[in-house]
């Protein structure tokens, strides 16, 4: 939440001074400064870009979560990428969903982080809405070496999906980790309620 609200803050600052940003551009343009307008245009590229969420699910508690795991691993030379679309309100409490993605997030950045020279670093998340599933990936790269262990974290994730009659599994290829999730969002109506209160 303070995460939330600092960009809130930010948001507010810059559209206050977005006139005068205006003002400014258009004045350089008039008077022929093309360099100096891009140059600062792009300055006003890179202060939105630092007020905005690293990926937009359509769920502001999801938003700052992931935001911040994938903040975290972007800041450690890791690649990130997110395309989860969730429906909000819907039947999925949002601790649940946190559940699933804090603890899937921090095994993905946990097993990308080690230093394997050579080895591309990497941590995907996307999921779609079909009928009434939700269907999440958290895909990242692996070494593939010594055995996998399934540990609390995952239990946590199997729990939540087995709540939503839906299922956990686990895929690895070569160098290539994926955990599916499947949630049915009809599951549990009564959450719409409790998330509205």
């Amino acid at each position: 939440m303070e995460e939330a609200k600092t960009r809130y803050d930010e948001t507010k600052s810059f559209r206050h001074d977005i006139r005068n940003h205006i003002a400014v551009v258009k004045n350089l343009l008039q008077s022929g400064k093309l360099e100096e307008a891009v140059r600062y245009m792009e300055d006003m590229d890179d202060m939105a870009e630092k007020m905005s969420f690293p990926c937009s699910t359509n769920n502001p508690v999801v938003d700052i979560l992931v935001g911040n795991k994938l903040g975290i691993a972007k800041s450690m030379g890791i690649d990130v990428d997110c395309s989860l679309l969730l429906p909000y309100p819907c039947s999925l409490r949002d601790i649940d969903i946190c559940i699933i993605l804090s603890n899937a997030l921090d095994n993905a950045i946990q097993a990308v982080k080690s230093p394997d020279a050579g080895m591309e670093k990497y941590v995907h998340v996307s999921g779609r809405i079909q009928g009434d599933f939700l269907m999440m990936e958290i895909e990242n790269s692996f070494h593939g070496k010594g055995a996998f262990k399934k540990g609390t974290g995952l239990s946590n994730v199997k729990k939540v999906a087995e709540k939503y009659g839906g299922a956990m599994s686990i895929e690895t290829q070569e160098n290539r980790f994926v955990l599916h999730v499947l949630l049915i969002l009809s599951q549990h109506p009564e959450g719409i309620l409790r998330q509205m209160d």
